[in-house]
């Protein structure tokens, strides 16, 4: 059978045209008036398989539709074999039908049934799988992308090459805000930019100018980025991008959030550089995961280094910490990072440029993640080298004397201390303690000033520092009293040999001032033979050793015996002997002239106490004034000496009329100008003598004055109201009281002799005598100079326009039956 029927059984038909129609690869089949097949062609067959065989010229349409309603349904293509029959019999009874179906072979067809003008049918069908297989795709593509499109934060938006719109997403309306009217395809863009620059969304300036200048920028061939903040507050991020065959995509995004966290880093990291560059500490930042660190300029330079000088590895900073120190600051920085330790703070040692090391306070805290581990530590480091040397100092202040750096009494009784458990633990570690108090040192500190005292005193220990072994000690007590701890001591004759080299070594001539001095020790030694418990004990029975070689004549060494306990005089004698002094009429008065350098006359006395012991004879002020201060009675001795004064000044008023009136100074202790009745005891003594308050007055130390100050110019106030004259004595040596002379209602300033005896050799103290001078001058004070022992210090003290004066040039102080004949020679100087 022939894969096909010819169209007509016309003889004019020939064999090629045939062949051509059945090369066609759509199916046809051509029907008469009566709906029977009088055609097809080979495609036929191979379009719909269910009919291979069955066609046939004669075969009616309802056959072939009938025939592939039951394929489709039974290879499950349809559900309704009737209904598809029905309605495909209705489609072919139109003029012209177009429908697609897939056939029982699974392939889509598409079918055009069209009306022949002699009433039959042609039937032509094309195979469309692979068109509908790419429609599909596209579909779903479009789909897709519409789905993304939507889904997106951004807004997006195309224009084609006439800059009309041609797709959006709804988010690009929501940004923009813009009306429904607009979301229409071919939109044009220049409607949108004015819509959006009337609204002002554009920015400020003439509209016309924004919508033209935004336009210009939309369509320009580049591609651009910026941020538009429009009047909502929202600050939206706009990228253009220009398609290539002409128009663009634009995408729009809310970046209003982004903005602000940027703007809140910015502020945050310009507060960080203001701080990092205004601290005074240096800041640092470690990277646990890279091993970085950030160390900040000012770090570096507390280090002595440039910006450039130091990179960002650990090294930079562990290399540089002091090799004793390494190993705790690791321990401590573990102890932190591990969470033993809540922060990390370290005291340690770096390496400064100089090779110096310079103390650091290194404190730091980590960053952790979720599951506690740190990744991060940062910090700060504060230079306190300043501070570490002050509390070394500190601790040495506290264990050592101020003058000579020799170990103090709290440090030699700990010494001591030490050496007793030594003793303890073996007996064949012996020592002595020597108890040593200089014998000349008063009259040197008297006649050179205090100033050469301390000289000597300075003197005095380093040689007997170079006189000593190693591991022996010598400490300063107070005053000219020292203590030596000799170490290695095995018996008492051993201690006093060696005692005897320091009286040698001391015996040797200071030079202080310019002048040759000569002292002489008196020393007591006592031993740890003696089975001492305490330190105290062998100290204060080393003590008591030393006042017998006093009492033996000085320059002398003795050696501790149990038996002086009950002999020696201490400086308890002294102070119960000093309660009975006034009762047993042993204070005396003694006076020393203050010379006017006007005229060169006596104008005034200074009143000092002196103690002559019946069985001891003179004791210095210096030996009984401290201890009557410590325990008070300095102001039962300061009324005697106050009223005793007043009387004799007016005895001398009298006397020498001529030369008068005299003024009387008279020193009040600091004790005494805390007494609340002092003002009651000064006016008891000017009514019970009738001395003229204007002749009495009372020297104050500028140490006194200035512990209480408010209270003092009160106290003060009150005393000048009574026409009593004030001067504050030593002025210059105690505190610096210059800004307050002008509060406190003074008379005079005395300045100490210590700047007056140096003024020759030390410029610097002929400036200051100088500048206290002028000072006083311009503050309308009196000016006496204590210390004047040479005609060059008066020639000195006259040319820059002191006052007044005392000293030894003038006359030592002196008794009253001695000032007496003084006054009688009516001296001028």
């Amino acid at each position: 059978m022939s894969s096909a029927v010819p169209l007509a059984e016309s003889a004019t038909v020939d064999a090629a045209l045939q062949s051509a129609i059945d090369a066609i690869s759509d199916s046809f089949l051509v029907f008469d008036a009566s709906d029977r097949l009088v055609a097809f062609n080979a495609a036929a067959s191979r379009m719909f398989p269910q009919l291979e065989g069955r066609l046939v010229r004669g075969l009616r349409f309802h056959d072939i539709v009938q025939l592939s309603a039951n394929t489709l349904k039974e290879h499950g293509y349809i559900d309704d074999a009737d209904g598809w029959l029905a309605d495909r019999l209705r489609q072919h009874a139109l003029p012209l039908a177009f429908l697609e179906a897939r056939q029982p072979n699974g392939r889509w067809a598409r079918t055009e049934d069209r009306a022949m003008p002699d009433g039959g049918r042609v039937v032509i069908t094309r195979d469309i799988t692979d068109e509908k297989h790419h429609s599909d795709d596209a579909a779903r593509y479009t789909s897709l992308l519409r789905s993304t499109l939507e889904n997106i934060s951004q807004g997006l938006c195309a224009f084609d090459r006439d800059y009309r719109l041609i797709t959006w997403n709804a988010r690009f309306f929501e940004l923009l805000d813009l009306p429904p009217a607009y979301a229409q395809v071919g939109t044009p863009m220049i409607d949108i930019i004015r819509f959006l620059a009337k609204r002002g969304d554009l920015g400020p300036g003439n509209t016309g100018e924004v919508v033209d200048q935004t336009y210009a920028m939309a369509t320009s061939a580049k591609a651009s980025i910026y941020e538009r903040l429009d009047t909502r507050g929202k600050l939206l991020e706009v990228r253009i991008r220009p398609l290539a065959d002409g128009g663009l995509v634009a995408t729009y995004s809310d970046v209003t959030e982004r903005g602000q966290a940027e703007n809140a880093l910015r502020e945050s990291e310009e507060r960080y550089a203001l701080a990092a560059a205004g601290a005074n500490d240096g800041l640092w930042d470690w990277n646990l995961g890279s091993n970085r660190i950030f160390f900040s300029d000012r770090w570096k330079q507390m280090l002595g280094y440039a910006t450039d000088e130091i990179e960002d590895g650990a090294e930079e900073w562990f290399s540089r910490i002091h090799p004793e120190d390494v190993q705790r600051v690791s321990a401590q920085i573990d102890a932190h990072l591990n969470g033993t330790a809540t922060n990390f703070e370290s005291e340690h040692r770096v390496r400064h440029f100089d090779d110096t090391y310079r103390w650091m306070l290194v404190r730091g805290l980590a960053v952790r993640d979720d599951e506690n581990n740190a990744y991060r530590i940062a910090g700060s480091m504060t230079d306190i080298t300043e501070r570490k040397r002050a509390e070394e100092q500190a601790i040495h202040d506290a264990l050592h004397d101020s003058l000579t750096g020799l170990a103090n009494r709290t440090l030699f009784l700990e010494r001591v201390r030490q050496a007793l458990a030594r003793q303890r633990r073996s007996q064949s570690a012996q020592f002595a303690v020597i108890y040593l108090d200089l014998d000349r040192f008063k009259v040197v500190n008297e006649s050179l000033g205090h100033v050469h005292g301390d000289d000597l005193i300075i003197a005095a220990a380093r040689r007997l520092e170079q006189n000593l072994k190693f591991g022996d000690t010598v400490a300063r007590l107070g005053g000219d009293e020292f203590a030596i701890m000799l170490e290695d001591v095995h018996d008492k004759d051993e201690g006093t040999a060696l005692s005897e080299m320091l009286q040698k070594a001391l015996s040797t001539p200071f030079v202080l001032g310019g002048k040759e001095v000569f002292t002489t020790a008196s020393m007591g030694i006592a031993h740890s033979t003696d089975n001492y418990v305490r330190p105290e004990d062998i100290l204060r029975d080393s003590e008591l050793a030393m006042y017998r070689a006093k009492e033996l004549g000085k320059a002398r060494s003795v050696a501790f015996d149990p038996a002086m306990r009950g002999t020696t005089v201490t400086p308890l004698d002294v102070e119960t002997d000093l309660r009975r002094a006034l009762d047993r009429n042993e204070m005396i008065l003694n006076f020393q002239p203050i010379v006017s350098l006007a005229d060169g006359r006596i104008r005034g006395f200074e009143a000092l106490s002196r103690w002559r012991h019946k069985e001891r004879g003179d004791i210095p002020p210096s030996e009984f004034i401290p201890i009557a201060e410590e325990t008070g009675m300095i102001v039962e001795l300061g009324q005697w000496v106050l009223r005793n004064a007043c009387a004799q000044m007016v005895e001398w008023n009298k006397e020498f009329p001529e030369q008068g009136p005299f003024e009387i100074s008279v020193n009040l202790s600091g004790r005494q100008f805390t007494q609340l009745d002092l003002v009651k005891m000064v006016t008891s003594s000017l009514d019970g003598t009738g001395l003229d308050a204007s002749f009495l007055k009372l020297e104050i130390t500028e140490s006194a004055l200035m512990e209480n100050a408010q209270r003092s110019a009160q106290m003060l106030r009150h005393l000048k109201e009574l026409h009593i004259k004030v001067c504050v004595d030593d002025f210059g040596t105690g505190y610096s009281s210059l800004s307050y002379l002008h509060k406190f209602p003074i008379d005079t300033l005395k300045i100490d002799k210590s700047f007056v005896q140096d003024m020759g050799r030390n410029r610097h103290n002929l400036e200051i005598v100088r500048t206290i001078a002028v000072l006083a001058q311009n503050l309308r004070l009196d000016v006496i100079a204590e210390g004047v022992e040479t005609p060059e210090q008066l020639a000195q003290l006259r040319a820059i326009g002191c006052g007044y004066a005392q000293g030894f040039l003038f006359s030592r102080p002196l008794t009253a039956d001695s000032v007496r004949h003084l006054l009688a020679e009516n001296r001028v100087w």
